[in-house]
């Protein structure tokens, strides 16, 4: 079952984040679409619930350099 989630990281500065930010999410099993966005701030990933969630999510994006929080 795919589910959205808008997640918010405030370390997001470019589009240099931005790019490493789908990257290191967009990796991830199960996972379908990342969109980020620099101006706003916020990374809405949709993703299968049924191969990862989001605290693999969240690792990844810690891992990368770009904790997040769900809003």
């Amino acid at each position: 079952m795919a589910n959205t989630v808008h997640l918010q990281a405030p370390d997001i500065s470019c589009g240099h984040c931005v790019k490493s930010v789908q990257t290191a999410v967009g990796e991830l099993s199960g996972v379908e679409s990342v969109q980020a966005s620099a101006e706003t701030k916020i990374v809405d990933v949709t993703f299968d619930t049924s191969v990862v969630d989001l605290s693999q999510i969240q690792a990844a994006l810690a891992e990368a350099g770009y904790p997040a929080t769900q809003i």
